[in-house]
């Protein structure tokens, strides 16, 4: 459903899951319109269909787009022997009827990934952990490691026990260098505890898209959880990669999850593009990047729950569409997608909008807001404060969005002067669960296809990213000594430093 009132720039739109208000955007209906005619290719139907059924082109890579097809748990995955293990994992671990080599039950699990085999896992299991359905007494502790110097790793080796605890070994190619850094490390720690053969046994859970990968490093095949080749890293919580998620809340949660998603995959498919949020925010985000020159867009979720969005928000608008040349390989001479940041809302009130509303830099921003939270867990008492602390933020997010728009003028004092003019969108809705949690990251995702459409970019590639990997390893090699190179002056003092 569309509000809009001329009279006073109301622009909202409703659905039973999510909301979009971008009254403070500046924008008509004509506007958009004109924007929409200009600006969306012929054959953005062909492609938005394409994409909803798993057929969209990824030209580069030479394969197909498939994570929307994860949308639905009996499509998650499949086992390394053919069966779906994915809900009999989790509740064998959930339940706690997993039990190490040593007969113990598993009371941790760590995931070791990085990118998307980190960042969606670690946002969602942490945005929904409340939503937990399980009622076993048995309690089950996720843990995220992805930093390739080992620093995560030096912080939780500590609290864990090797006879209690089981790996997440999540890499679609299964050779991403900074993921087995970590697992090395860790078959170092368990050494004095269990033999490898021990900890492959009954401690490791492989999560690839490679698995003949998994296979060759010992994981037993009903261990494995397979993905398609053609589900992208930064796109894949929908898939067997969402273990840790489904590990935290339940495989009937994690259903939930995908079920937003899924509605969301229906709301970008069949809405008239004026009552359309990822169109909206795709054509918006367009407009405020070519038109008013804006290079930048803050994700301000005021929500503590999402306080890892803006980060999963960084790898899947700039890795997907911060380019310059088309999918075809033809140069680009105009901008493409924004720079991404941000904050926890209420936390970057007291840090970095000071600069947003007295600063001298241009800037648009998402704010995303939940207007109401329910805590059946705690007394009647700590609710009512629970609630209250909502209303707070929300009232919070809408003045500091206000302020940020409208600006405010105090004649003859300066620093009282407010400039405005910064164009935002709100991102609501009445409660977070796993529904709306999904249905929020598939309008993003949807997003970001859609201004790479409009641009003529693979969404789905990252070349930048290979060929900074492949400059690292030369660099290590000869660190490691094992080859001869001359760089320039200062990375080579830092080798021989070394």
């Amino acid at each position: 459903m569309v509000n809009n009132s001329p009279a006073n720039n109301f622009y909202c739109i409703e659905t039973d899951l999510l909301n979009l208000d971008f009254s403070f955007q500046g924008l008509t209906q004509k506007q958009l319109n004109e924007l929409a005619e200009r600006r969306l290719p012929e054959n953005f139907e062909l492609l938005r269909k394409e994409l909803l059924a798993g057929e969209f082109d990824n030209k580069t890579e030479g394969r197909k787009v498939s994570h929307c097809l994860n949308r639905s748990i009996h499509n998650v995955v499949k086992a390394g022997n053919g069966k779906n293990r994915f809900t009999e994992i989790v509740r064998e671990l959930r339940s706690g009827q997993w039990l190490g080599t040593t007969g113990k039950v598993i009371t941790d699990v760590v995931n070791i990934g990085v990118g998307g085999s980190d960042l969606g896992p670690m946002m969602g299991s942490f945005a929904l952990k409340e939503f937990a359905d399980d009622n076993s007494l048995h309690t089950l502790h996720t843990h995220f490691v992805s930093s390739m110097d080992g620093g995560q790793l030096y912080a939780v080796l500590p609290i864990l026990n090797p006879e209690t605890t089981v790996f997440i070994i999540a890499s679609k190619s299964f050779g991403t260098i900074d993921t087995l850094a970590n697992v090395n490390t860790v078959k170092a720690w368990l050494e004095p505890k269990l033999t490898e053969h021990q900890w492959l046994e009954r401690h490791v859970i492989g999560v690839s898209a490679n698995s003949q990968g998994m296979t060759d490093f010992g994981i037993p095949p009903a261990q494995q959880l397979s993905f398609a080749d053609s589900v992208g890293g930064r796109y894949s919580l929908w898939s067997a990669i969402g273990l840790p998620i489904a590990l935290t809340i339940g495989a009937n949660q994690f259903s939930k999850m995908l079920e937003g998603a899924k509605a969301m995959d229906d709301h970008f498919s069949k809405a008239p593009f004026l009552e359309n949020i990822p169109m909206l925010l795709a054509l918006i985000g367009i407009y405020n990047r070519e038109v008013r020159g804006i290079n930048n867009l803050a994700i301000l979720p005021y929500d503590g729950r999402l306080r890892y969005l803006p980060s999963y928000m960084q790898q899947l608008d700039m890795e997907s569409n911060g380019k310059q040349a088309t999918h075809d390989n033809q140069p680009l001479n105009a901008p493409t997608g924004p720079i991404i940041w941000g904050g926890y809302g209420p936390n970057g009130q007291h840090a970095f909008f000071q600069h947003l509303h007295q600063g001298w830099d241009h800037f648009t921003a998402d704010f995303i807001a939940v207007l109401h939270r329910q805590a059946p867990n705690f007394s009647s008492d700590v609710q009512r404060a629970l609630r209250e602390q909502q209303r707070l933020s929300v009232s919070n997010c809408l003045a500091h969005r206000k302020l940020m728009w409208e600006g405010a003028q105090s004649s003859g004092d300066p620093r009282n002067a407010y400039i405005g003019g910064h164009p935002t969108n709100l991102l609501y809705v009445d409660e977070l669960t796993p529904q709306s949690f999904g249905a929020l990251i598939a309008a993003y995702e949807h997003k970001v296809f859609t201004q790479g459409v409009i641009w003529g970019i693979n969404s789905f590639d990252q070349p930048g990213v290979e060929k900074g990997k492949k400059c690292a390893v030369d660099i290590l090699d000869v660190i490691d000594g094992n080859r001869s190179m001359v760089f320039d002056p200062s990375t080579n003092n830092i080798i021989k430093r070394m």
